[in-house]
């Protein structure tokens, strides 16, 4: 008789459909994933309906692991290793027969070779994914040298993870990961980590490890600073926790993996994204931290200086038109356009944002996630949502021409239009959509303005002192300040000098005048001769601004502004002077 395939099972107990398993098995393909797991990912079933339509089928026993205690002598049958990768546990042994609990009892080799190596005859039970390696994770445990060095770690009773579905439409409560002192050390461990970065208001924790150490990284203010170095033994017992609690595939441990999951820290909620990335030392994990609470600022608190935020406000004021958001990774696009939905957000209008991930959720407004995996992609929900009837339609990125001819052709028809590129300045933009091979003429039509964005840290106001005029300055022609200040450092801003960040902007108004250079396919240089000539203050003097106000230092702005701007500052100041800028004096 042909042994079924679990395919086959899920389709007779009519939890799936055809159309669902072909487009499961189309997925799975090329992504060294089971397919129990991909139906899941996909949110046509979960493991818990996997579990209880295989055990239907085949007439097993279905179990919950943790109503069972195994002795050492019995989990010492099937060692962790080979637990972890083909999702089994031992349960009891009974004379010859050993009871084994399997996510998927259909694994006849893995069957064979567990009786084959004990020389018992194997019992079958059925039991959830997250059931078996959440035992495993209790019931194994960690060596002694591993709990002599971590069971000084503070405990975090009050801390609790809740997994999230994969479809996104709802949050199941994930266990206390901790309840008293005699709890696992790694469960101790990773709790501690992230409840410790949400503390010190920490954007990102940096798992890294080493050729004979685990380094744990904080990034705090966007600078990363060294917080833990961790003995090399309990780097997979630490990964395999962080996969857990974010549903990722504990057993694959060769490609890079993309979860999520949520804390609960008393009455403080913070999304949570995890990033896998095999290395030669093992993986590497980054966990970027999303706070509701300081993510959705509004708009005249994102330290937009007053003669930005009028013309700003007059184009997200008209009802139709794209306002792009420029910068690199991490210099707050997303927080500046949540401000602006923040602003717009009426019952009158319809807001729809589509978001790869989703990372605030804002009420009263419709947010779609972006799926590649099922060919999802910003282009196809872009043209969804046109007929949605929508007012106002943020794009989480321009990334290609598809999607920059939609968003540019939904603003000619009626749509505000806002959305992300990753340039380095305003005037970039307009050269990185020609670029990408959207026509000049609808650049000109279609785009009404493009905000330029970095982030730099304030001086901490509780070390805040005097200083001298640094060295930096005599490189710069620039107005000087009356006074320059730093942080001397203190307790409340790790001795760093810096707590907290400021936007600094750049503010592009497309004009009639800039219009016709787009058209003309006129340089870089030109058409930042025009946007000057029309008000545009660049990147530089927004952030020289900032230091003559005191709320940063001279050397921040220098390193977070990129040189072209410097170069710019320079020509156009000397030009007038009536001398003679070399490239080399530039970029000294």
């Amino acid at each position: 008789m042909r042994k079924k395939k679990l395919g086959e099972i899920l389709l007779e107990a009519e939890l799936i459909t055809q159309e669902q398993l072909d487009s499961a098995l189309l997925a799975q393909k090329g992504r060294n994933k089971k397919l129990g797991k991909v139906l899941i990912e996909l949110g046509y079933v979960n493991d818990v309906q996997v579990a209880e339509a295989i055990t239907k089928q085949l007439s097993l026993q279905l179990v919950d692991c943790s109503d069972y205690s195994p002795s050492a002598e019995v989990l010492s049958l099937v060692p962790k290793e080979v637990a972890e990768k083909k999702l089994v546990l031992p349960l009891e042994m009974k004379g010859k027969s050993l009871m084994l609990a399997m996510a998927n009892p259909l694994d006849w080799e893995t069957i064979e070779d567990i009786s084959f190596e004990t020389g018992l005859k194997v019992m079958v039970a059925v039991s959830s994914e997250y059931s078996i390696l959440n035992a495993i994770e209790h019931l194994y445990g960690s060596s002694a040298d591993t709990w002599d060095v971590l069971k000084e770690l503070p405990a975090y009773d009050n801390v609790e993870f809740v997994k999230e579905e994969v479809s996104d439409t709802q949050t199941v409560s994930f266990q206390s990961i901790f309840k008293d002192s005699e709890a696992p050390p790694i469960v101790k461990l990773v709790t501690m980590l992230i409840a410790d970065a949400v503390k010190y208001d920490a954007s990102d924790i940096h798992i890294e490890p080493r050729e004979g150490s685990v380094q744990v990284r904080y990034r705090i203010d966007g600078i990363l600073k060294n917080i833990q170095s961790y003995p090399k033994q309990i780097q997979d017992a630490v990964i395999s926790r962080i996969k857990i609690i974010s549903n990722l595939d504990i057993t694959n441990r060769r490609y890079p993996q993309d979860g999520r999951s949520a804390l609960r820290l008393q009455d403080k909620n913070v999304d949570l994204r995890i990033s896998t990335l095999p290395s030669i030392y093992g993986e590497k994990i980054v966990i970027r931290l999303l706070d509701p609470t300081t993510g959705l600022i509004p708009l005249a608190q994102l330290g937009i200086s007053d003669y930005l935020l009028t013309p700003l406000l007059d184009i997200i004021s008209q009802p139709q038109g794209m306002l792009l958001v420029t910068g690199p990774t991490g210099s707050g696009k997303t927080t500046t356009l949540y401000s602006v939905l923040q602003q717009l957000r009426t019952e009158t209008k319809n807001i729809v944002t589509l978001e790869d991930p989703v990372e605030y959720k804002l009420a009263e407004i419709t947010q779609v996630g972006i799926n590649d995996g099922i060919g999802f992609t910003f282009p196809n929900a872009l043209r969804s949502v046109l007929r949605q009837d929508p007012d106002i339609v943020m794009v989480g990125e321009v990334r290609d021409l598809d999607t920059a001819e939609i968003a540019a052709r939904a603003a000619l028809t009626g749509h505000l239009v806002l959305s992300t590129v990753h340039t380095n300045d305003t005037v970039s933009t307009i050269s990185r959509l020609i670029d990408i091979g959207l026509e000049p003429f609808l650049v000109t039509a279609a785009v009404t303005g493009v905000i330029a964005q970095r982030l730099i840290r304030k001086i901490c106001n509780n070390c805040k002192v005097e200083t001298l005029p640094p060295v930096e300055l005599t490189r710069f022609n620039v107005t000087p300040a009356k006074t320059y200040y730093k942080g001397a450092g203190c307790d409340k801003c790790n001795n760093t000098g810096y707590k907290g960040r400021i936007g600094v902007y750049e503010l592009l108004m497309i004009n009639t005048k800039l219009k016709r250079l787009i058209s003309k396919s006129s340089t870089i240089d030109d058409m930042w001769d025009c946007a000057r000539e029309s008000g545009t203050k660049s990147l530089f003097d927004d952030g020289w601004q900032k230091v003559m106000e005191g709320t940063t230092t001279v050397e921040e702005v220098i390193s977070k502004i990129p040189y072209p701007h410097f170069m710019h500052e320079w020509k156009k100041r000397d030009k007038a002077a009536g001398k003679k800028v070399h490239a080399d004096d530039a970029c000294a």
